[in-house]
């Protein structure tokens, strides 16, 4: 019976200590953490629109930048933690552009047909096979995919089938490559 009594104090101090523990956690430290959380999945989110829109990297990064140094003055109170805070918040503003471009896209598909600058084979190097095109003033890699490798050496141009997005981003729905 003793053992029993011991083991209810024990428990109920436990419970006692926790919830100590609980209040001295502040609400804008959770709300600090559920951001920054969103900002990682935000950049893996962000990486992977990238790939298929058609944006130059420069635009992303300005975006990220300036929108994330805007956020961070807003959050941040410690100089130290701004690049983190930087990254994060502005990963979360550049995957809201993504969203938005990709959610109110146009149906109607259009088809264009840029010329490959160069092409990279897939090897120890290169984690992907991909060809590089010049459109709209900025170079882009699309990725090539593992049936079409072998026309990548006689191929010209990549026929692009894409969408319009909201913001004016092309979103790319198909990609082949065309010898002519």
């Amino acid at each position: 019976m003793k053992r029993r009594r011991s083991s209810r104090r024990t428990s109920g101090h436990i419970q006692r200590a926790v919830r100590r523990s609980l209040r001295k956690i502040k609400p804008f430290w959770v709300f600090k953490i559920i951001l920054y959380g969103l900002g990682i999945y935000a950049f893996f989110y962000s990486e992977r629109e990238y790939a298929v829109t058609l944006i130059s990297f420069q635009t992303i990064v300005t975006i990220g930048v300036v929108t994330g140094l805007i956020a961070s003055i807003f959050i941040e109170r410690e100089f130290k933690y701004y690049l983190f805070s930087i990254i994060l918040l502005g990963s979360l503003c550049t995957a809201g552009l993504f969203k938005f471009n990709h959610t109110f896209a146009h149906a109607a598909e259009i088809k264009i047909k840029p010329r490959i600058l160069s092409k990279a084979l897939q090897s120890a190097k290169v984690e992907r096979s991909h060809v590089t095109i010049e459109y709209d003033d900025f170079n882009k890699d699309i990725p090539v995919e593992h049936i079409q490798e072998y026309l990548l050496g006689s191929s010209e141009f990549i026929a692009l089938t894409v969408r319009k997005g909201a913001l004016g981003y092309y979103i790319i729905t198909y990609k082949e490559l065309v010898k002519q």
